[in-house]
């Protein structure tokens, strides 16, 4: 086999030849000295019709596609762009939740990716989220790439993309953001006292458990207010109560009669139980208005569900003690004071009679006694149903009944010194 051997001198030139052939065709190849172009869309969420609702935690897609046919309004230099052209073909808004209702979603379209100038034409299609309360934008869209020359004056084949543009159906460029609307409805509960031993400031504790609606949890958080039922609850501060992982949450307030709880932010179809607690309610009778009560807990409300309007359920507790009538009205204090007199009497007869000169101190401070412990029997029958009542009474009779013991002595100290002066003999 025959070797050749080429000289240095002769290499080099070869080299250098081949080089130069490399960058020529380079120069001419589409594309080269192009770059990325990067464009962004703006998504938003309308919180308008959801007062009191954080803004739901959850994705909002788009899908980049290609277009089966030119639309009606575009110019002669535009084209139908390819899918090989199309670097993502899906644009994808990610929600946190919180207050932050507008994200900026970037995309790229790359011109090493076109052959020559003109205007590519892409749709834009927004996918359902799957968030209750949440509008999808149906909003034919398309995203028109220019891809022009890099040296207009003197084309040699260099492409680059001059700008990127989202337009409406109709052709026309989409100002701002892609907005969609989020409602909400507010759950309201009412509390109402009734019967003549309700007491106006007793307190009810109410736990309202919530559930999101959908499968995939998306709400996360509502705003809940307490004041007085016709109060102007646009100017009250309220609280924010964030909803769980699972979805779930649990609002706890507590009201007095003639006062409200607002919960506001609820989508529809939101599931709801409440619950009636605190230290008073166990003595009252509980009804439900505005809902249907099946159960036989009089406390806690069947489970419910938000309908596509605002909601309010009045819970009214009554407390009535029942009206004594005829011989416990008539004779029991009349009974009372009979009984007492009789211990009286006992009392002197068992320490020696009248004879005793003590014996007539003895009788009054045992009537005394006796009478006010069973006037606080009979009270306790008339009032049984509301024992703190009664609790108010008991150390004011326990006053009197001192003052009338000092009374007493204060009495035998006083026959004393009047017997002592003669005015008294016996």
């Amino acid at each position: 086999m025959k070797t050749t051997y080429i000289s240095r001198a002769k290499f080099g030139k070869f080299t250098a030849a081949i080089a130069a052939a490399a960058l020529l065709a380079g120069t001419a190849a589409p594309g080269v000295l192009a770059a990325d172009y990067t464009a962004q869309l703006t998504k938003t969420i309308d919180m308008t019709a959801a007062p009191g609702a954080g803004v739901p935690h959850g994705s909002i897609t788009f899908t980049v596609g290609t277009v089966a046919n030119l639309p009606s309004w575009a110019a002669g230099t535009a084209v139908k762009g390819t899918a090989a052209q199309i670097k993502s073909t899906e644009l994808t808004a990610a929600f946190t939740g919180g207050t932050a209702n507008t994200v900026t979603v970037p995309f790229t379209f790359d011109s090493d990716d076109f052959t020559a100038p003109g205007d590519y034409i892409f749709s834009l299609t927004e996918t359902a989220a799957g968030i209750t309360g949440l509008t999808q934008d149906t909003a034919a869209r398309y995203i028109v790439v220019r891809v022009v020359n890099t040296d207009p004056a003197a084309p040699d084949g260099s492409l680059e993309i001059s700008e990127v543009n989202i337009v409406n159906a109709d052709g026309t460029a989409k100002a701002g953001e892609i907005t969609n609307t989020y409602t909400a409805y507010g759950l309201s509960v009412v509390k109402h006292l009734s019967g003549n031993f309700a007491n106006v400031g007793d307190e009810f504790t109410f736990t309202i458990a919530l559930d999101d609606p959908d499968e995939t949890p998306h709400a996360s958080s509502v705003t809940v207010k307490t004041g007085g039922e016709s109060a102007d609850f646009s100017t009250i501060t309220g609280d924010t109560v964030a909803f769980n992982a699972d979805g779930t949450a649990e609002v706890k307030a507590g009201i007095t009669g003639g006062e409200k709880i607002e919960v506001t932010g609820l989508p529809a179809n939101t599931g709801y139980t409440i619950t009636e607690s605190g230290d008073t309610a166990s003595s009252y009778t509980t009804t439900w208005d505005g809902i249907t009560k099946t159960g036989s807990d009089d406390k806690t409300s069947d489970a419910q569900t938000m309908a596509a309007a605002d909601k309010t359920i009045t819970v009214t507790n009554s407390r009535t003690a029942p009206t004594p009538t005829g011989l416990l009205l008539d004779a029991a204090p009349y009974g009372a004071m009979l009984l007492a007199a009789g211990c009286a009497e006992a009392a002197m007869v068992c320490s020696g009679g009248m004879r005793k000169p003590w014996a007539p101190v003895l009788g009054v401070a045992v009537y005394d006694l006796t009478s006010k412990v069973f006037s606080l029997g009979v009270s306790w029958l008339f009032m049984r149903e509301s024992p703190a009542l009664l609790y108010v009474i008991v150390p004011i009779v326990v006053i009197g009944y001192v003052g009338s013991l000092c009374g007493l002595f204060s009495g035998v100290r006083a026959v004393r010194e009047l017997r002592h002066a003669g005015i008294v003999r016996n």
